[in-house]
């Protein structure tokens, strides 16, 4: 499964499923060193993930360029 980290709080990660749209909420232990808000994991393990760096980007990348657009048109 692949998730993206919405927010990070009381050490749990809040993310949400890009397959499925369910919430899932995961121990600050067991998300990978380094992990923020917006990355972008995959389930490797019950208790294990990963940053999928590639798609990470993508998403980012599109997100700015969604703002761009936006506050260009005003």
């Amino acid at each position: 499964m692949i998730y993206v980290i919405d927010r990070i709080e009381n050490g749990i990660g809040v993310c949400e499923c890009l397959e499925t749209g369910a919430k899932l909420e995961i121990s600050r232990a067991h998300l990978p060193k380094g992990a923020k808000e917006g990355d972008v994991i995959r389930r490797l393990h019950e208790n294990s993930f990963a940053i999928d760096i590639e798609l990470t980007k993508k998403r980012r990348d599109s997100m700015s360029d969604r703002m761009n657009r936006l506050f260009e048109k005003n």
